[in-house]
């Protein structure tokens, strides 16, 4: 037997010795994190390039004695070459959208929101005088002061309007807490002016230039603020019991004070207007308490300005429970989204986008205007005077605010249910049918339903521009938001003042009959619905005509 030393030596093994069966475990592409490699999906492309064990491997056999330095091509490897290999792109990851979530149940929205009214608390006050004092300057006041010059009777529409007029380039320079906590000042003041005299038309005077100056300053800060710290599904709700809930709140309060105080308190000083002053300065103490106390500064005004950790924690704030959750970084993240697409935008194409908006909202809003203007406080009047009942007089008033009131009211309640259009819409084709009743009637000697119809009208038309709070909220671009609220508001004081200056006609009804009808045609194709949306889907909705 020949000796182990005698055989020959074993081949070779051929190709490269250091090539893997398969991919290692923790293989990861160069440049990826080993979460990267997961992520991706790397493990599935590892497996094209090395193959697993499982899978046989062509092996070819050699010559019994091949030379040694022999070594296989590099095709038996496949196509990759061994080096400087490239892996394709990997996919990238869809964007991460966090959803906010519309809670179930009315009662729970109210409460996970509560806060977010609260903060408007201190404007809602001031604007309830600022009704008080509208009812007053149309007529429902005492009879002492039926007769009054023209300046007076529209001394609170010129406050309104100088304070419109400054509120539109305070915000930037100012904070929305001291305007509020100043309007809440101008409220106080004018109340204990009003309350401390007795029959001083100076005085008087005075004290409606400082409400109308506190409201017109504070209305587009307020509005523009519940647009902003409002949810998407209660912005309409928010907005719409912000402002034209509480302003027919005053008018109802005002005309109950001056129809259900006999004349025999006028001798002893308790008339209305000082009534009227005790109760202004009652709201605009409790204002300053509130703008104090519930005031969080706007979100997206904190990130327009690059405070990004005081917008998130105004935003854990606004919301119950105070925690930092996934609806917070929801809000965050679209927020970011609207001042980024809004600081694209130059003042030129703000502006322009901003005018069709702007024509839209000054038609509802004057008709707004003519719809408890002194031509109604005129109509009620004629149609209460067929009675020969006193009580039965002064109640025809107290309904006829009620009904606005109660109309505004359930607006508001089912703003963001039915839709800010389908409410507007049914309050200007009713109110337009409406008033060509009460045309017919109105040449009639015993007026017969005239005072039914006209608290129907009013009704409805407290349903149809309860909407119009929400879209000032939300009509116009950023840069110039402020801007645009302020100057609407203006034309709406103009028409009252108009209508105010001029003489009481019976053609009326049968006017403003036609003006409903008309817009109620062109607000079918030229008025957007907002419901439920962002503040970014609500602005490019107004950026059309139609």
């Amino acid at each position: 037997m020949k000796s182990d030393k005698y055989l020959p030596p074993e081949p070779p093994a051929y190709g490269f010795t250091s090539a893997p069966s398969e991919a290692p475990q923790d293989f990861q592409p160069p440049g990826y994190s080993q979460q990267d490699y997961h992520r991706y999906g790397y493990s599935q492309a590892a497996q094209h390039v090395f193959p697993q064990q499982s899978q046989p491997q062509q092996v070819l056999t050699p010559h019994a004695y091949p030379p040694p330095s022999y070594a296989p091509p590099l095709q038996s490897f496949g196509h990759l070459p061994p080096h400087n290999y490239v892996l394709p792109e990997p996919p990238q990851p869809p964007p991460q959208n966090i959803v906010q979530v519309r809670p179930s149940g009315c009662f729970n929205r109210v409460q996970t929101n509560r806060t977010q009214m609260n903060v408007l608390s201190a404007a809602t006050l001031i604007f309830i005088s600022g009704g008080m004092n509208i009812a007053w300057s149309i007529g429902f006041r005492s009879t002492l002061y039926y007769y009054l010059t023209t300046h007076v009777r529209i001394a609170w529409f010129i406050g309104a309007i100088i304070g419109a007029a400054i509120s539109g380039f305070l915000p930037k320079v100012v904070p929305k807490r001291v305007i509020t906590l100043f309007c809440s000042m101008l409220v106080l003041i004018s109340g204990i002016v009003n309350a401390s005299t007795n029959h001083n038309m100076d005085a008087l005077t005075a004290a409606l230039y400082l409400n109308g100056i506190a409201n017109g300053l504070v209305l587009g800060p307020t509005l523009a603020l519940a647009g902003e710290l409002a949810v998407f599904y209660m912005r309409g709700k928010i907005c719409a019991s912000t402002e034209q809930l509480s302003f027919n709140l005053g008018i109802f309060l005002q005309i109950l004070i001056s129809t259900t105080m006999g004349s025999s308190y006028y001798s002893d000083g308790y008339n209305p207007e000082r009534i009227n002053g005790i109760l202004a300065a009652v709201f605009g103490f409790l204002g300053l308490c509130f703008a104090t106390l519930l005031f969080i500064e706007s979100p997206v005004g904190l990130l327009a300005s690059g405070r990004d950790i005081e917008a998130t924690e105004a935003l854990r704030r606004l919301q119950r429970p105070y925690v930092v959750n996934s609806e917070v970084y929801a809000q965050l993240l679209e927020h970011k989204l609207y001042v980024a697409e809004n600081k694209e935008l130059p003042p030129e194409q703000s502006f322009v986008q901003a005018t069709p908006a702007f024509t839209k909202l000054c038609i509802l809003r004057a008709l707004n205007a003519i719809s408890i203007s002194s031509f109604m406080f005129y109509a009620v009047l004629v149609s209460a005077g067929t009675s020969y009942n006193y009580w039965e007089t002064r109640w025809y008033y107290v309904v006829f605010g009620a009904c606005r009131l109660l109309g505004s009211f359930i607006a508001s309640f089912w703003m963001d249910s039915i839709g800010r259009k389908m409410s507007t819409l049914l309050g200007l084709v009713a109110c337009g049918s409406l008033a060509f009743g009460i045309a017919s009637q109105f040449h009639h000697p015993l007026y017969n339903g005239v005072a039914i119809m006209l608290d129907i009208f009013q009704l409805f038309a407290g349903v149809a521009f309860a909407a119009s709070s929400a879209y000032l909220a939300e009509a116009y671009p950023l840069i110039v938001k402020q801007h645009f609220i302020s100057l609407t508001f203006i034309v709406e004081l103009l028409v009252f003042i108009i209508i105010s200056t001029c003489d009481i006609t019976n053609e009326f009804f049968y006017v403003i009959g036609g003006i409903y009808t008309a817009v109620f045609i062109l607000a079918m194709w030229c008025l957007p619905e907002t419901q439920r949306t962002t503040l970014r889907e609500s602005q490019k909705k107004f950026r059309g005509c139609c």
